[in-house]
């Protein structure tokens, strides 16, 4: 490695310490909410990328369940001095401020668990999983219900995707949480995911990319362009999902792209977000603009000797 790649990793990683102390220095603030519940919880490394979480909160509100604090995405400073009057702290990207999590956890007391928004089952575990952990039957028997409603509704939404979009091989090239979650999403429509990156994942990221790719699938630790199109190439993938930074990357493969980091401006978190991923996903697959892309150009056909004297 590089010295510059090496001082840029280093200040990477001194950055995101330093946010972790920050934000649990806040934490220390004695800040105190109006009231407390039962079913309080925290969001910790969620950034409400596109408006994202404005479509789960609504989940949690029907289940009775109160975000107090959101570390960081749309949050206030003093919702975040009474972070530490929840019962239950939700990590959605374990990377960045899993700190805040262990560190919450040694001086209140609170519990965490890593969770994932993206995808139909994890979506469904993510919810099942906070009610077990807050203890509560009918709490745990109200989110069955609601699981089983909203499901039913998606899979009738689904279906017409799903039936364009099975079988279709995909590339992903993202980082930390989104490496496996994502995978967990086009799984859910019937996806093939011949390769993902293990940029930025945590070991118990790297686990369940393992579980969900099964032997077969590759993990992609270099992420230069070269190395992603020899994987395009070698798998014969229909999509790459990443970054925006890596559509040119796309575009020399000949293959459609699907921007899934920070800068997109849809929101693919929780079921409504599943089913806009869904129709991303198709509109991207058959746009028109691919089998013109993947025709020869002009100066790449061979010219028929009639052609030559017609021109002349």
């Amino acid at each position: 490695m590089n010295t510059a790649k090496q001082e840029n990793n280093r200040d990477v990683a001194l950055l995101r310490l330093h946010c972790a102390k920050n934000i649990l220095c806040c934490c220390q603030r004695s800040g105190e909410p109006e009231y407390t519940t039962p079913y309080d919880i925290n969001l910790i490394g969620e950034y409400n990328i596109a408006g994202e979480m404005w479509s789960v909160l609504p989940l949690f509100q029907k289940l009775g369940i109160r975000v107090l604090s959101k570390i960081t995405g749309d949050a206030r400073y003093r919702e975040i001095t009474y972070a530490h009057r929840a019962k239950l702290n939700v990590m959605i990207c374990s990377k960045a401020l899993i700190n805040v999590g262990r560190k919450m956890e040694e001086k209140y007391g609170i519990p965490y668990i890593e969770e994932s928004f993206y995808g139909v089952n994890d979506m469904n575990r993510c919810l099942r999983n906070i009610a077990a952990k807050l203890g509560d039957a009918d709490l745990q028997a109200r989110t069955e219900a609601l699981i089983a409603e909203e499901t039913s509704k998606l899979n009738f939404a689904l279906a017409p995707y799903r039936t364009r979009l099975k079988g279709k091989k995909v590339v992903i090239y993202t980082g930390g949480v989104k490496s496996w979650s994502v995978v967990s999403a086009a799984k859910d429509l019937g996806m093939e995911v011949v390769a993902t990156s293990t940029k930025k994942s945590t070991e118990e990221d790297k686990a369940r990319i393992k579980e969900l790719l099964g032997k077969e699938g590759i993990m992609l630790e270099k992420g230069n362009p070269q190395e992603i199109l020899r994987v395009i190439n070698e798998t014969k993938a229909d999509m790459l999902i990443a970054g925006g930074r890596n559509q040119y990357t796309a575009l020399k493969a000949r293959i459609p792209f699907l921007d899934v980091n920070q800068e997109r401006h849809h929101t693919y978190a929780g079921y409504a977000g599943m089913l806009e991923m869904a129709r991303e996903l198709d509109e991207a697959l058959y746009s028109p603009v691919w089998e013109q892309i993947r025709q020869p150009a002009p100066w790449e056909q061979e010219i028929e000797p009639w052609e030559l004297e017609l021109a002349s």
